[in-house]
């Protein structure tokens, strides 16, 4: 799994094995030593990979909280969501994951989050393959 960060000392953006996080490295560009910064240290560090790495989910608890984040939900967290699908080029990143209970997080599937918020209670769903769902009008032959 490759950590995608900015480099504290050039600024740029570099990746390094996830494994590497505990190694001084070398700038390649300002030839000074340093150590990766953490997912809680650069919420827009991200890792090549729909899974994330216990550290960032612990990053992600710490400042948003053991609830699900759907308004109106009460249960805890049971698992993190890509607010931007990592179908849609999403980042595995503290600034991309939000606690979220199975339930929401299943309902969600693949789509964009601010779309699923507004449709979830006025829209009918149906499920496509890999469970899925999309939104359906009244004129699709799936529901008539």
């Amino acid at each position: 799994m490759k950590w995608n960060y900015r480099c504290p000392q050039c600024s740029k953006r570099h990746a390094n094995d996830w494994g590497d996080r505990d190694k001084t490295l070398i700038c390649p560009n300002a030839k000074q030593s340093f150590r990766l910064p953490s997912p809680e240290q650069q919420h827009d560090g991200f890792v090549d990979s729909h899974e994330w790495p216990e550290e960032m989910e612990r990053a992600v608890v710490l400042l948003k909280g053991n609830i699900c984040t759907v308004p109106g939900c009460k249960k805890p967290y049971e698992t993190l969501d890509h607010r931007i699908p990592w179908s849609n080029n999403g980042h595995t990143s503290v600034e991309n994951l939000f606690p979220m209970c199975k339930e929401h997080n299943g309902a969600k599937g693949d789509m964009q989050y601010n779309t699923w918020l507004s449709v979830k209670d006025h829209q009918p769903r149906l499920p496509v393959d890999g469970g899925n769902e999309r939104i359906v009008s009244e004129k699709d032959p799936a529901i008539q």
